[in-house]
């Protein structure tokens, strides 16, 4: 899509005048530079755009959920192979495409109550309270490591 800044530019700076009147600067901008075309498209554009994100989130999620049941199917069926060898006594299954043998357990650690572990055996994660350190920098003050500065202009659309 071609955007020919400067004569939208231009013709915008002929238009300054009639600035406070906007559907008479957009008419007249629109009639020398098809400028409403453009900003049509472009929100066509966006809007498929979102649709085709939100589409891609819903397969994502499709996905997860298809996979949490590929990996319960997987643990059936390996459970099954389990009780076969725990059913015959048997320590390994030799077969043509694998081999299927039982192994010992390791040790694993389950927190009954994490209120009485000791703090040194605990993991602190600092996380930075952005909105305390924006008040702080609003209010005049120094916050070492920090600073405050002015985001980009974003645009706001509302669909009609």
């Amino acid at each position: 899509m071609l955007v020919n800044k400067e004569m939208i530019e231009r013709v915008a700076e002929e238009l300054s005048p009639f600035a406070d009147d906007v559907d008479c600067f957009w008419d007249t901008l629109d009639g020398e530079t098809d400028v409403m075309e453009l900003v049509g498209t472009l929100l066509e554009n966006i809007t498929k755009a979102d649709s085709d994100n939100d589409a891609i989130l819903l397969l994502i999620e499709k996905y997860h959920d298809r996979g949490k049941l590929i990996r319960n199917r997987r643990d059936k069926l390996k459970s099954t192979l389990k009780n076969i060898l725990v059913a015959t006594g048997q320590k390994k299954i030799p077969h043509a495409l694998a081999t299927v043998s039982m192994r010992k357990g390791g040790q694993s650690v389950r927190i009954v109550n994490d209120e009485e572990i000791p703090s040194q055996l605990c993991k602190v994660v600092k996380i930075p309270d952005k909105t305390a350190i924006k008040n702080q920098l609003l209010a005049g003050e120094n916050v070492d490591g920090a600073i405050l500065f002015e985001t980009p202009e974003t645009i706001s659309i509302r669909m009609k």
